[in-house]
């Protein structure tokens, strides 16, 4: 906590006066990088565009996402909900398809799965690394098999054709 009391300018029983201990310090810098994200998937056009921006924020900040992946063994929080960065999946995917948000939890949750696995390669290997051209595009691909799925599916539950839905 001195350290980070240091690094912030300020002492570390002012750090102990906003924070309980360590833990609640980490849970505040999780909820900060989390709602980060999430602003940044928000200003997507597509959901293939809000998996790209995943990325490209996990890339470009992989510690504060090293930090926010550690804590991803509760897949919901204590009230119940999946947090801001699932929830703009699957608003942007109510968005293109119509329906409410929580109708696409599958889908959007295979995305997740998708993004978060393929950061992880980029942040491990290296962005530059031989392979990470090739990591972004099957992850592009994989996002959009994920959304034509949906097209398809909605399609075929609506009675709709694929010319009705919007072009993404």
């Amino acid at each position: 906590m001195r350290r980070v009391a240091l690094l912030a300018k300020t002492t570390t029983p002012t750090l102990y006066q906003r924070f309980a201990d360590r833990a609640a310090l980490l849970q505040a810098l999780r909820e900060h990088i989390r709602k980060s994200l999430a602003r940044e998937m928000l200003k997507s056009t597509s959901p293939q565009d809000a998996c790209s921006r995943y990325l490209k924020f996990a890339v470009r900040h992989p510690h504060e996402y090293g930090l926010l992946m550690s804590s991803v063994g509760k897949v919901r929080t204590a009230d119940g909900q999946r947090g801001p960065v699932f929830d703009a999946i699957q608003k942007r995917l109510a968005q293109v398809f119509g329906g409410s948000p929580e109708a696409y939890e599958c889908a959007a949750l295979q995305m997740w799965c998708l993004v978060h696995g393929a950061a992880s390669l980029l942040i491990e290997r290296g962005d530059r690394s031989p392979e990470a051209a090739d990591i972004r595009e099957a992850c592009r691909l994989a996002c959009k098999n994920i959304v034509d799925f949906e097209v398809v599916s909605r399609t075929t539950a609506t009675g709709f054709t694929l010319a009705d839905k919007p072009t993404l």
